[in-house]
């Protein structure tokens, strides 16, 4: 999971942004006191964000958020005795003097994955300019369930990536699941509706979780708890998908149990590999872990976020946190792999977090500055500028040797970023399965009735220009993973298979 833009808030010395939507904002005296200094007048004015359906208003202490379609706003902030030094905590200005650069939950100001690009403009949008929406004050929201039905698919009709890619027609799939609609439709109604046209969309970054617990997803490709979830049907004589009606009480907690069992396996097959369990180490809440057998080391990735608290620090504090926290791990783990013939990195059960963790810890194995991949957002019938993200080798200790890179279905987001940049490494061979197919941060909103909607609007590229989006990046040796063969024979093929392509 990628943090979004979609809820923003800022308190009076920091800009915060996240996927929590739900948590109380601070706010000050509208009227800024005389000793606080204007912002820099080279910041004021309406900045937006095409492809992201942002625009902020900064005034000379005072910022106003807005979220847009072609027919709706919401106004999603207003912050008060705002300085200079916060609006740079978030933004950075570009080349352009018309341009600024929102880094925050992107990394820090010296290190971090490319960020949302704002464009200066004359006036706001003009469906903020006539009827904005205020989601800042606790009230019922002033749509009825047709007109959320119509923003929400307005939402999907304009920042969606590609409904090209699925051959999907948005317009009919987004009719069909009207059909039963009207006004007096029932909460419950208009979430069925709109889970309906996420099924043939199957993109694991869009979801709907709504105030009454409700959640709706529908994934790119089964992960590996899919799978033994799967297994677990057919080992019972169950239909799969096992019908929620059918679930017993028995039935739920036995198969929470052998999905948990199973998962727990996994990594004990993994462990196995070691000569002594006192060679395998640990860092970063156990989001690192390593060894070495036979001159050859193991590198396992658990995820591309938790290596910083983000409930006790935010911003760029986190950001640098999470760094320091990561490459210290790094460290420790070059440093005990420093002589290793060749070095098995595994995602295969990493689902994401921030790309600038996937930056630093690619950049450890590179020698060179490199050309990694390129990102733009959908922009109407176009796309943004394309931004080149070139890495640079980390100054420390790196690994350049032979590297077999195992992801799987499970390898998600932030983590199929890393795998797109480690496939233009030339000492890296990528084994086991495609991984999931979703690489674009998620854009979050949430409706005047507290309905939270996420969905993919960005393109990642290789620096020929190959999208796989929906398709995982591609392996140069296919391994399945963990399957329940490999687990009665007790052995990770995946593993085998790096192993034996090293020391060969």
């Amino acid at each position: 999971m990628r943090l979004g833009i979609a809820a923003l808030a800022i308190t009076a010395t920091t800009f915060i942004s996240g996927c929590d939507n739900s948590g109380s904002k601070t706010r000050v005296s509208p009227t800024p006191p005389v000793s606080v200094d204007s912002i820099n007048a080279k910041y004021q004015g309406v900045w937006t964000a095409p492809g992201y359906a942002h625009t902020m208003v900064v005034g000379k202490h005072r910022v106003d958020f807005y979220q847009h379609t072609s027919s709706y706003c919401l106004h999603t902030d207003e912050l008060n005795d705002i300085t200079t030094e916060d609006i740079e905590n978030v933004v950075r200005e570009t080349e352009s003097n018309n341009q600024l650069e929102w880094y925050l939950s992107y990394g820090t100001a010296s290190f971090s994955a490319p960020g949302i690009q704002y464009e200066r403009r004359a006036a706001l949008p003009q469906t903020c300019e006539d009827n904005p929406i205020s989601l800042i004050e606790d009230s019922e929201s002033p749509l009825d369930t047709l007109e959320l039905w119509d923003f929400y698919g307005q939402i999907f009709a304009e920042y969606y990536v590609d409904f090209g890619l699925k051959n999907i027609d948005w317009q009919q799939l987004y009719y069909d699941a009207s059909i039963e609609l009207n006004t007096g439709s029932t909460a419950d109604d208009l979430f069925l509706a709109m889970a309906q046209t996420l099924v043939p969309l199957a993109d694991t970054h869009n979801y709907i979780q709504t105030p009454q617990g409700w959640f709706a997803k529908t994934l790119t490709k089964p992960t590996l708890s899919q799978r033994l979830v799967e297994e677990f049907a057919f080992k019972n004589d169950l239909p799969f998908p096992i019908p929620l009606e059918i679930v017993t009480e028995t039935i739920a907690s036995d198969l929470h149990n052998y999905v948990t069992a199973n998962l727990q396996y996994q990594w004990r097959l993994v462990a196995d590999y070691a000569q002594q369990s006192t060679d395998i180490k640990t860092a970063a809440n156990d989001l690192i872990r390593w060894f070495e057998r036979e001159d050859i080391g193991y590198l396992y990735l658990g995820g591309m976020l938790g290596y910083a608290d983000a409930e006790q620090l935010e911003g760029i504090a986190y950001a640098e946190k999470t760094l320091d926290v990561l490459n210290a791990a790094l460290d420790a783990a070059l440093n005990d792999l420093r002589n290793v013939n060749g070095l098995i990195i595994d995602v295969r059960t990493n689902d994401g977090g921030h790309d600038y963790v996937s930056l630093a810890i690619a950049s450890r194995f590179t020698e060179y500055e490199t050309h990694v991949y390129s990102k733009q957002a959908r922009n109407g019938n176009s796309r943004t500028p394309l931004q080149e993200v070139f890495l640079a080798p980390y100054n420390g200790l790196r690994y350049s040797g032979p590297i077999t890179l195992l992801t799987s279905t499970s390898t998600i987001s932030a983590a199929e970023t890393f795998a797109l940049i480690m496939s233009q490494f030339s000492n890296v061979t990528l084994i086991g399965e495609p991984s999931q197919g979703v690489f674009s941060d998620v854009m979050e909103w949430t409706l005047p009735n507290g309905f939270n909607i996420g969905l993919s609007n960005e393109f990642y590229l290789t620096p020929n220009g190959e999208w796989y989006e929906g398709q995982g990046v591609p392996v140069d040796v296919a391994v399945p993973f963990y399957t329940l063969q490999q687990r009665e024979a007790e052995i990770d093929l995946g593993i085998e298979t790096a192993f034996t392509l090293l020391t060969e």
